[in-house]
């Protein structure tokens, strides 16, 4: 009665599904492929197997796929350049001549024992030649000698001077900016000569 095509049009398609439901489960002729004894299970299996085959790699390609990934993942991890640190930090607020002026002087500059003020100021000194040296080191005095909170000082200078292009900023801006990025670049040079180096 349950194949009488009048009677299948009588259900509600709720009962329709379900008798379908019914029968798929039912039905005898399907072949489960985790029954190892069924013909169609072992060529459903043979045909996994093919294909993982065809996946496999050799030692050599396993060894340059690792070396590839592993170039990538150390260069996605890798600490910035001082240049890029630089310009991600201060933006357009630097000029690019000082950009590399800074970063020519500084790493001159970053171990000569000479006190933090004069090489902060020696870093940018070329740039700002209209200025006395005497008061870029005054101006450099609390960026060289906070006691505490060196990178607070170091971001209330920065904060200080608006976000503008170089040309555009005040001379005083000019020196400010400036020698907040001889400091930052000072101690980003500071603490890559001192970081462990990895084996």
């Amino acid at each position: 009665m349950a194949n009488n095509p009048s009677h299948r049009d009588s259900l509600t398609p709720q009962a329709q599904a379900e008798q379908d439901l019914l029968k798929t489960v039912l039905d005898t002729d399907w072949a489960y492929p985790w029954l190892p004894s069924d013909p169609a299970a072992a060529a459903y299996l043979d045909a996994l197997e093919e294909a993982g085959e065809e996946l496999e790699f050799s030692a050599s390609e396993a060894t340059a796929g690792w070396q590839t990934l592993s170039t990538q993942l150390e260069a996605q991890w890798a600490k910035p350049s001082l240049q890029t640190a630089l310009q991600q930090k201060f933006g357009t607020r630097l000029a690019p001549g000082l950009v590399a002026q800074i970063i020519r002087n500084s790493k001159q500059l970053v171990a000569s024992g000479r006190p933090v003020a004069e090489q902060i100021v020696a870093c940018v000194q070329d740039a700002l030649s209209d200025w006395d040296p005497t008061d870029l080191q005054v101006m450099a005095r609390p960026l060289a000698y906070a006691m505490r909170g060196q990178e607070e000082i170091l971001d209330v200078t920065i904060q200080s001077v608006r976000e503008a292009d170089w040309e555009t900023l005040s001379p005083m801006e000019q020196a400010r900016i400036s020698l907040a990025a001889a400091r930052y670049a000072l101690d980003y040079l500071n603490h890559q000569h001192h970081e462990p180096e990895q084996a």
